[in-house]
């Protein structure tokens, strides 16, 4: 009876000891104008978000969060595929610091406006996109509190 009590009294501890992090989509990316001829630049970009959400603010405001993107991707309206040369986040180093409860980081996906194709028809470029991108993150301790 001492050990399962006992048990009981370790798994309750762990469990308000440990918090997490938890990292969804809140808008899969989208290309909002893929007409090329108003384009000045090389590529076209989609955007789109996650959301951050913690349950335990006191611990994990300001810990560091990386996100590793694949180099290359595609991208299918299911009667066009477009190959995406790059991902990337607003900062360079494709990482965030928890500041707040929840929050929304958007990240973009870089396509060549030479690889939709000059002949092709408009109807057939235009529409929404998608794609699955393997994105791994990782969650750094603070290290103001002496974490790693």
């Amino acid at each position: 009876m001492k050990k399962i009590l006992w048990l009981m009294g370790v798994w309750l501890i762990s469990s308000l000891a440990f918090s997490e992090v938890q990292i969804k989509i809140h808008e899969p990316i989208r290309f909002k104008d893929l007409n090329t001829r108003s384009l000045e630049r090389d590529y076209i970009v989609g955007e789109g978000s996650f959301e951050v959400y913690t349950d335990n603010e006191k611990e994990d405001i300001g810990k560091k969060i990386v996100f590793r993107f694949p180099e290359t991707g595609y991208m299918s309206n299911r009667k066009n595929g477009i190959k995406v040369d790059k991902y990337r986040m607003e900062t360079d180093e494709n990482s965030m610091l928890v500041s707040t409860k929840r929050e929304i980081v958007k990240f973009y996906a870089l396509v060549n406006r030479r690889g939709i194709g000059k002949n092709k028809d408009p109807k057939i470029v235009e529409g929404e996109y998608t794609g699955y991108v393997p994105v791994v993150f990782s969650l750094y301790e603070n290290i103001n509190r002496g974490g790693k």
